[in-house]
């Protein structure tokens, strides 16, 4: 039993962590290595993102993010996304510019998009 609760534990402590930021004007670089899942909910975020994260949410306004990511999804409104990779690009907020390469997966044709919001431009870039 206590193996069992041991294994348990040591598996949590090495489960990748969430960055969830809820301040307004900030400036990082995220490692996906070891934060999965980005949140931003504050506004005028900058962030730069290495590798590929499995989530990204821009939740707030006028924040920046650069970088690669499974899916991104973009229900704030003014915000800007230069994405590498990304398989599902999801952007129902307003007045937001998205340009990707392709997606994030080998084995995905092309990135899945669904841009239901207004006034917003989204370039894939060759």
């Amino acid at each position: 039993m206590r193996t069992t609760l041991f294994a348990l534990l040591a598996m949590t402590s090495l489960a990748a962590a969430d960055v969830t930021i809820m301040d307004n004007d900030k400036t990082l670089e995220v490692d996906c290595a070891k934060d999965k899942e980005v949140n931003l909910l504050g506004n005028k975020i900058t962030v730069t993102l290495k590798g590929v994260c499995t989530k990204v949410s821009l939740t707030g306004n006028h924040n920046t993010v650069t970088g690669s990511s499974l899916t991104v999804s973009i229900p704030g409104n003014h915000n800007t996304a230069t994405l590498d990779k990304v398989d599902t690009l999801a952007v129902p907020g307003n007045q937001n510019t998205v340009t990707y390469k392709g997606p994030a997966t080998a084995t995905l044709r092309k990135t899945k998009l669904a841009v239901v919001g207004n006034k917003n431009s989204v370039t894939q870039q060759k």
